[in-house]
């Protein structure tokens, strides 16, 4: 059985809209496994077209650097290692506020990524959704 499942994916993003419905905002959403591989993504009504993959970088490089919130990578990402990374994987990862690593039982097991409101207002709708599953 995998560490993270679709089942997972869907509760995540369940409660993530939950929680932007809450501050009356539309958003996109990706749950990746620790290895970066999509579990679940989804928009919202009325969310612009990118956000899905915008919050799938976000979570790509939470898991690419084993587990740091992506808002903690802002400051890294024009430093070579982050540039040398951001050019392998074809720009899809994301060093912005906006993604939290989910756990369980200490072991990371993937990241969830939102993208469509502010950095903080992302990030708080990402740390609900992983809290879905936790």
């Amino acid at each position: 059985m995998p560490d993270i499942t679709l089942n997972d994916g869907m509760k995540a993003l369940e409660a993530a809209f939950a929680k932007a419905r809450s501050l009356n905002i539309v958003v996109g959403v990706s749950v990746v496994d620790a290895r970066g591989d999509l579990v679940a993504s989804a928009r919202m009504d009325d969310s612009l077209w990118w956000w899905t993959e915008s919050s799938r970088a976000k979570a790509m490089a939470t898991v690419t650097y084993g587990g740091i919130p992506s808002g903690e990578l802002t400051e890294r990402a024009a430093r070579p290692v982050a540039q040398t990374l951001l050019h392998m994987h074809q720009g899809r990862i994301a060093p912005q506020q906006g993604a939290v690593p989910i756990r369980k039982g200490g072991k990371l097991v993937g990241a969830i990524g939102t993208a469509g409101g502010t950095g903080q207002e992302d990030e708080d709708i990402s740390a609900v959704g992983a809290s879905a599953i936790i």
